[in-house]
């Protein structure tokens, strides 16, 4: 028996459905991030700097409960550098996904966070003035 694939051209992206998951875990393995499964089920990668980590949290209480099924969270200090704790705090932030998110918009989204590159900004007027 041959098995077939159906695919649908030009599907809306907003109303894709959830897809694979492990396509989510594909795109974070390129980038280099770790992935593990805890005592519970649910899988987690983990960024090789370890600032940010993707939870695909399927079993746990808090999806069962109503909550998301995808959670990436970072948190770290901006600069890199743990002794920096004494003169600023560290920046953190929690992106959820629930289930119906078309996992092709989540690895948009993990394959931008995971982008070695970084994010280029301008650095704010005060701040420059600093550096010169």
């Amino acid at each position: 028996m041959t098995n077939h694939v159906i695919t649908m051209a030009g599907v809306p992206a907003a109303l894709a459905g959830a897809g694979e998951a492990g396509d989510a875990f594909d795109a974070l393995a390129a980038a280099g991030w770790s992935r593990r499964v805890d005592p519970g089920d649910n899988t987690i990668a983990t960024a090789p700097n370890g600032l940010s980590r993707l939870v695909f949290q399927p079993e746990s209480e808090e999806y069962a409960t109503g909550g998301p099924l995808w959670k990436v969270e970072a948190t770290g200090f901006p600069s890199g550098e743990p002794h920096e704790a004494i003169t600023r705090r560290p920046q953190g932030w929690t992106a959820t996904f629930s289930t119906d998110v078309p996992v092709e918009l989540i690895v948009a989204f993990l394959e931008r966070l995971a982008d070695p590159a970084g994010i280029d900004r301008p650095v704010p007027q005060g701040l420059a003035d600093l550096a010169v």
